[in-house]
């Protein structure tokens, strides 16, 4: 893929500065960095080639699929599917547009906290130096094309593989759910399936992820969190200091433009304790979403598919098997999704399975007071007392509440 990415190398997509400086003349005239962002994400996901409109006969193969598998994920207890919940056949331009518009969110706060950093780090260091004031301003003007060029070559990396729109498990507005179809017959051909076989597969995970995460109290409690790690990003003076040096050099440029493209470095310059307070939370709820989904998916495709065992070890492997520039966007969001995440997810549909079978899985996403904590994924017994579904284990106690509570005031007297 070389040549593929206009700005970044092909293992980590961040914008290169050094490109970004000799380009800085061009990219003042743009009056929206994220006009570029979605001409480098189109770039990036066709490798520099125009995108070939969709194969009409695939189109109506999935749009055939999608029926059958939405009649099966229908028909899940405890999981409701949007009546409106429409699936469509996309490019990877038009994946690749709808992904970064999702994401774009958060990003302008990681270039927030980009932009206070490297003005924190010109205040405090160097406020009477006139070079370094320049670059704190060049910085703070150049900082947002930065991240949506970044943004761009990220999100078209991840449109070079993504068969689905919920390859993350991260909330997208409205009812749409986004397939690649020709992403999905290169992976077929790879993995020597049948092309039928990994579309239905493909459209049962779209459909149920879309399910959990278009109910309103989850959707809703995943967004508040990533939003929250997002606008948790502070910059760190000494940890910056420490990477970059001293910005008044210009000689340092160089260093600098080295640091920016190190993913391990920007977050570490970054990461707040506030953000290490919501971590766990996070990867709770997206462990358990994630073992949900893989346990549904399975449930219905094993009497769908015939390959199922062998797809569903092909993108269990791919999820793990990351590139850097999708591990980074891991990263920003705060999730981790690692094979110890996805073991504890099956852990803990598993856990719940073993105790109580199929209708307690039910309870799941029923209600916002219902989702687990980071301990009951890791104790599935404990979520169980808690809501009920197991009063003999600790914690399960069931009180008898009356309706009428009127007479509670008579113990203040």
């Amino acid at each position: 893929m070389s040549g593929s990415n206009p700005l970044g190398d092909d293992e980590f997509p961040f914008a290169d500065l050094n490109q970004l400086f000799a380009s800085l003349s061009g990219a003042m005239g743009q009056t929206d960095p994220w006009t570029s962002a979605a001409q480098i994400a189109n770039s990036v996901a066709s490798e520099g080639d125009s995108d070939p409109n969709l194969d009409p006969l695939a189109r109506m193969a999935v749009e055939d699929l999608s029926r059958v598998a939405e009649l099966h994920v229908r028909q899940i207890d405890g999981l409701n599917l949007n009546t409106s919940a429409r699936v469509r056949a996309v490019s990877r331009t038009e994946w690749t547009k709808a992904t970064l518009a999702s994401f774009r969110p958060f990003f302008e706060r990681f270039g927030e906290a980009i932009s206070q950093a490297n003005l924190g780090l010109i205040q405090s260091e160097a406020a009477d130096d006139p070079m370094a004031m320049m670059l704190g301003n060049l910085f703070q003007t150049m900082g947002p094309m930065m991240v949506a060029a970044s943004a761009g070559s990220m999100i078209g990396h991840l449109g070079q593989s993504a068969l689905g729109q919920y390859d993350l498990p991260i909330p997208r507005s409205g009812n749409d759910v986004f397939v690649i179809p020709s992403a999905i017959d290169d992976a077929a051909a790879l993995w020597e399936v049948e092309v039928n076989e990994l579309r239905l597969w493909v459209l049962v995970h779209e459909l149920t992820t879309h399910a959990v995460l278009s109910t309103a109290h989850v959707g809703r409690q995943l967004d508040s969190l990533l939003v929250d790690f997002a606008a948790g990003f502070r910059p760190d003076p000494q940890k910056i200091e420490d990477q970059i040096g001293d910005v008044s050099d210009l000689s340092q440029l160089t260093g600098l433009s080295e640091s920016m493209n190190d993913p391990e470095v920007v977050l570490s310059m970054m990461r707040s304790p506030a953000q290490d307070l919501i971590v766990p939370r996070l990867n709770a709820l997206v462990a358990t979403i994630l073992g949900y989904v893989d346990h549904t998916v399975t449930t219905i495709c094993q009497n769908l598919v015939t390959d199922h065992t062998i797809i569903r070890a092909k993108l269990r492997e791919r999820r793990i098997d990351t590139a850097p520039a999708d591990r980074f966007m891991e990263q920003l969001l705060g999730i981790e999704i690692t094979k110890s995440t996805l073991e504890r997810g099956d852990s803990f549909i598993a856990g719940i399975l073993e105790r109580k079978g199929e209708a307690a899985l039910s309870r799941l996403w029923a209600d916002e007071l219902d989702l687990p904590t980071a301990a009951e994924v890791d104790a599935p017994g404990l979520w169980l007392a808690r809501i009920g579904l197991d009063p003999d284990l600790p914690g399960g106690t069931i009180l008898d509440v009356p309706d009428d509570l009127s007479g509670l005031s008579d113990l203040d007297d």
